[in-house]
């Protein structure tokens, strides 16, 4: 009986062609990649809850549902169309619960309104939280928890990454996740648009972006020296490896172009950059 599979448009939708982790699952064993497909899918559902429904009771009802539907999932069942292959995955792999309910409990805390403080509790939330899809993907491709450091590591600055990618939107609607302690520094508020009337961004709120790229730049080689040690095991994260040079590469090019130009619009890499990088990094974990 053939392994249960993700839904094509569903794929499409998360991974599409040209994109990070269409690159990173292209690099990945066959045997694993529809593991690898099952955990992207599931974070993907919980992730799009607290973004796309706008009422907040009925978003706390769909995370809710997914909660018992995880139960379910664990237990080998489940009804939703990623439930199947995630249960495989589970079974095959052994990935624990605690990091799939992560997900929930991140959906949770950002439909809570919770801002760090800190660039501390910014970062530890990334690590508990954002970090809990790479934990699994590092789990499917090594079959045991030996990457957990260097994927927790890793997990964190693609999510710190991303979170600066789009600081240009959340600065025009007032939705900056930026350490509270930070915007305060800058003299902005928490709430409502974070730029001057004239559309510019205060200085003081580029200082602060300019030094959070800066304090995300170091997770990215402190990974690496958490990889497992043993060529085979390093060979088996090449997806990983792959998924953090592209967005190693997108924080090098923020830092480059610097806070100004990411207010103005999200930076963002060409695909075929995207490609060579993701190779090289492939190429680098050997």
């Amino acid at each position: 009986m053939p392994e249960p599979t993700i839904p094509a448009e569903t794929l499409e939708r998360i991974a599409p062609a040209g994109s990070s982790l269409d690159y990173a699952l292209r690099l990945a064993p066959a045997q694993r990649r529809g593991a690898l497909q099952a955990v992207a899918a599931f974070s993907a559902e919980i992730r799009r809850v607290p973004l796309t429904v706008s009422e907040p009771d009925v978003a706390r009802a769909k995370l809710q549902w997914w909660r018992t539907e995880l139960a379910r999932i664990l237990d080998g069942g489940g009804d939703h169309p990623v439930a199947a292959p995630l249960a495989a995955a589970v079974r095959d792999h052994g990935l624990p619960g605690t990091d799939l309910r992560a997900l929930l409990d991140e959906a949770d805390r950002v439909l809570d309104g919770d801002r760090p403080e800190t660039f501390a509790e910014q970062r530890e939330h990334a690590e508990r939280y954002g970090a809990a899809p790479l934990r699994l993907a590092a789990r499917v491709l090594t079959d045991d928890d030996a990457a957990d450091a260097c994927a927790t590591t890793l997990g964190g600055a693609v999510t710190l990454t991303r979170s600066l990618r789009l600081q240009g939107w959340a600065a025009r609607h007032g939705d900056s996740d930026l350490p509270r302690a930070q915007l305060r520094q800058a003299g902005v508020s928490e709430q409502g648009p974070l730029l001057q009337a004239d559309g510019q961004a205060p200085p003081a709120l580029l200082d602060a972006l300019r030094a959070q790229a800066e304090a995300v730049a170091p997770l990215y080689p402190q990974a690496a020296r958490q990889a497992p040690a043993g060529r085979a095991r390093r060979r088996a994260l090449h997806p990983l490896a792959a998924y953090g040079a592209i967005h190693q590469a997108l924080l090098t090019e923020i830092r480059r172009r610097g806070p100004a130009e990411l207010i103005r619009g999200r930076i963002t890499l060409p695909p075929l950059r995207k490609a060579w990088l993701a190779w090289r990094g492939r190429i680098a974990a050997t």
